[in-house]
């Protein structure tokens, strides 16, 4: 058995050691003992059982340094952390620190004024200052208990509370020693802070080498606040070069709440918002389909004008993919080309991928030119290799280009599109048509002085589809058109007279006469014109909303609209489909998008919209519409087929909406449909927000519509009614709420009522304060819409987890994009 050993008492650390006394009440004092020389009003916390502790050697920030960093940031024009520590996020440029040349002009200029208690100058050459010793010169301030400045030189040598302080930029110190001239020192024990990140750290020894650069050692680094050391950075040697925003650090190790995350011989991370070559914030999921995956972007700044992002990923249930965007720009081009390959999916043992290219060249001020190229190797790679946040389910990959000049009444444009139909349900005799090319020729010019206005289209087309059993052709469209606008402070009127004419010339267009069951010939052709005339009023009046003086306006329309019917049920669908029915659908000439069909009309709408307006502010506090058409007789005109039933109806659906700003932070949207033929309400929504303006939302909505060629709604056993059918009846609720300090909930519940299916769920919280943000996000949502089994839809889970360090990392975007999509109101506010 080894002997008992006493362990000795610790000694007390140097300066006075205090303690409450004994006694109650205000006669209660303190027992305080002095060990080594008096620290003469410096404070300093004591603990029980605390050790002595040299500053040479401590490699983090210990509680003398928090007492600096406190009194530096007092003396700083602003708190640096205010707008971080109360959720305000960043968003404009942090180069504040960075002279401007006039200001580097005036610093260079400015003349040097010292103020002390005591001065004494020595053979007129040296000049010593003690008692509060403070020197100015433009931004820069220097104070010690001591001071020394040799006036042949221009150095300055401080001792004793040394504080330095320049634009964007405060450092305190033991002793330290400045070269005014060239802005070079030697700082001995020194804290700074960064106000334009906001950051801060510490240092045991600094070397100031010019205006722009420094060198540290034995160095920490945080973005938190004074007292708050949630995350540290440390490293034996560091470089700070404000000139490039780039710091650059050896042996250098990363804690997250004293957990050890990292550790790096040498590390690169930016001091400013400019893009920096390294690691961008790794992001880790699990989902169903591929199990764990990581993702390490890192990111390569090769010149100002392009840089390249290679991110790594693994899937544990598929293997290694490679991702990589290249972006770049020049006078003229601005543009990405994005690759993704996975060399060997371990489920399907091929080899798959996905291909993008970004394009936009203005090669004059009239002369433009697009590109959006996009292919993937199969049609399930977006569904298991494609981020479950940002999955987009597309039936058809789209492609297009285009070149456009545009003159100053006129306009040429040549575009090519393509559709990658990726949808396995979608039949050969389904798949879309697209232009290879498209022609379209633009004009418009006034007649003499009359105020008759004339524009005029020429547009030929060229139709191909990968599917099979389908018509393809040529179309050119004809469309010249002469208006009136006629219009004065109380109200407009514009008649309008248009001729339509369309030829087409046809392959294959027995296919389309199958469909139809009529004789479709190799050339076919229609011509109709089109009459409208539009006219509306504005009535307003002033009146007081208790004490808020406010303006009511009354905005009658008319709009009649006559159309003869023209036979196009020959003509094969190319590029046509039929608007959805709504409040603004009773102004349109056509009731189909697109150039196949013209619908015939007979019409009038009549329309009602009343707003109440703040006069103070400005703002729009409610605004409501109600319309309606009166059809003078039964429209036949279809896309295929006999006419739908409500085309046989003498009048429209009764179109009202509301929107209500009910306070600045809460507003309410109400629309609706009802069938005076039917006596029964075909839409609905009810939607309620709450928006501070902070991301701190809750929207709740209803939503029901029936379908609009059968004007009903019925479950279907075998797929989403919404899918199948357009019918709706749906529940959402989002939200983005406080639930404690710092803590934020997340989540989104969309239920179809009539399906009783949730359609998408996702629930998360996030954790942020002035220093680094968590988020941790579970969704679960149906993976195709098309196919239950067994009566039950098939669903994808997936977990998502990010971590910010301000500051430091660049927050990816995968979470906060995703958001923005889901929650209406969310704004994401990029740090990079």
């Amino acid at each position: 058995m080894p002997p008992l050993r006493v362990k000795p008492a610790p000694e007390k650390s140097p300066g006075w050691h205090c303690r409450p006394g004994e006694g109650e009440g205000p006669e209660r004092g303190w027992d305080c003992s002095l060990v080594g020389p008096d620290p003469r009003g410096m404070a300093r916390e004591v603990r029980e059982g605390e050790e002595a502790s040299d500053w040479a050697d401590a490699s983090t920030i210990t509680r003398g340094d928090e007492e600096r960093f406190r009194r530096m940031a007092s003396l700083l024009p602003a708190d640096p952390w205010k707008n971080a520590c109360a959720g305000k996020r960043q968003t404009g440029p942090m180069r504040e620190f960075l002279l401007t040349p006039e200001e580097q002009q005036a610093r260079e200029k400015a003349p040097l004024e010292i103020r002390s208690n005591y001065f004494e100058m020595l053979e007129n050459e040296v000049a010593n200052f003690s008692g509060s010793a403070e020197m100015v010169q433009a931004d820069r301030k220097l104070w010690g208990d001591f001071v020394t400045r040799d006036t042949v030189t221009n150095t300055v040598n401080a001792h004793g509370n040394v504080l330095y302080q320049e634009k964007g930029y405060a450092l305190s110190s033991d002793t330290g020693f400045l070269d005014t001239d060239t802005s070079r020192g030697v700082f001995r024990n020194t804290q700074f802070i960064l106000s334009t990140i906001p950051a801060r750290g510490t240092s045991r020894l600094t070397h100031l080498d010019s205006a722009t650069l420094s060198r540290y050692q034995k160095f920490t680094y945080t973005a938190c606040p004074p007292g708050n050391t949630d995350w540290l950075l440390h490293a034996s040697h560091v470089k700070l070069n404000k000139e490039t925003g780039v710091g650059t650090a050896r042996n250098a190790w990363l804690e997250f709440h004293d957990v050890p995350l990292l550790w790096a011989p040498y590390f690169r991370f930016p001091i400013d918002d400019r893009r920096q070559t390294g690691f961008l914030t790794p992001s880790l999921a699990a989902t169903k389909v591929g199990g764990v995956d990581l993702q390490v972007p890192y990111y390569f700044n090769l010149a100002p004008n392009y840089d390249w992002t290679v991110t790594p990923r693994y899937l544990t249930r598929r293997g290694f993919l490679l991702r990589n965007e290249f972006r770049y720009l020049t006078e003229m081009t601005r543009g990405q080309l994005l690759a993704d390959i996975m060399p060997h999916d371990e489920q399907t043992k091929t080899t798959r991928g996905q291909l993008g290219f970004l394009n936009n060249t203005r090669f004059s001020e009239n002369l433009i030119a697009h590109v959006d190229a996009n292919y993937v190797s199969d049609n399930r790679y977006l569904y298991q290799l494609g981020s479950a946040l940002s999955l987009v389910n597309w039936a058809n990959i789209p492609s297009q280009a285009y070149l456009r000049y545009t003159g100053s009444n006129y306009l040429f444009q040549t575009t090519a599109n393509y559709y990658q139909t990726i949808d396995p349900l979608i039949p050969p005799q389904a798949k879309p048509y697209f232009n290879l090319p498209q022609f379209l020729f633009a004009y418009n010019h006034a007649l003499l002085d009359t105020g008759v206005l004339f524009d005029g289209q020429v547009q030929l087309d060229n139709f191909e589809t990968t599917g099979t059993q389908k018509t393809t052709g040529q179309r050119l469209k004809l469309r010249p058109r002469l208006y009136y606008p006629f219009q004065v402070a109380g109200g407009f009127i514009t008649p309008s007279v248009s001729l339509l004419h369309n030829q087409y010339w046809l392959q294959n267009p027995e296919y389309w006469g199958q469909a139809t069951q009529t004789a479709t010939r190799a050339q076919e052709q229609f011509t109709v014109p089109i009459l409208s005339l539009d006219s509306g009023a504005y009535f307003d009046r002033d009146f007081q909303w208790g004490e808020t003086p406010m303006l009511q306006t009354l905005e009658p329309r008319l709009f009649y609209l006559y159309i003869p019917r023209a036979k196009q049920d020959n003509i094969p669908v190319f590029d046509s489909s039929q608007y959805d029915f709504t409040y603004y659908q009773l102004f349109r000439e056509n009731r189909f998008t697109g150039s196949d069909r013209v619908g015939d009309a007979n019409q009038l709408s009549l329309a009602m919209t009343t707003r109440l307006i703040d006069q103070a502010s400005g703002r729009e506090r409610l605004r409501a519409s109600l319309g309606n058409a009166l059809y003078f007789q039964d429209r036949q005109v279809t896309l295929i087929g006999p006419p739908l039933p409500s085309q046989l109806q003498s009048t429209s659906n009764l179109i009202s909406e509301i929107y209500a700003n009910l306070t600045d932070d809460w507003s309410l949207h109400i629309g609706g449909q009802y069938s005076p033929e039917r006596s029964q309400i075909d839409r609905g929504l009810v939607s309620l927000q709450y928006n501070n303006r902070q991301n701190q939302l809750l929207n709740v909505a209803y939503r029901y519509r029936r379908d609009q060629y059968t004007l009903t709604c019925v479950k279907n056993a075998t797929s989403l009614s919404l899918v199948t059918t357009g019918c709706l009846d749906l529940a959402d609720v989002s939200f983005r709420l406080p639930i404690a300090e710092g803590w934020h909930a997340i989540g989104r519940w969309q239920y179809s009522i009539l399906d009783n299916a949730t359609l998408e769920s996702f629930a998360g919280i996030e954790r942020e304060t002035c220093c680094w943000r968590f988020t941790l996000l579970a969704r679960r949502y149906i993976n195709n819409a098309n196919k239950p089994v067994d009566g039950q839809y098939q669903y994808n889970n997936g977990v998502f987890v990010q971590l910010e360090l301000k500051g430091l990392t660049r927050l990816g975007d995968q979470v906060d994009r995703f958001l923005e999509r889901s929650v209406s109101g969310y704004r994401f506010f990029p740090t990079h």
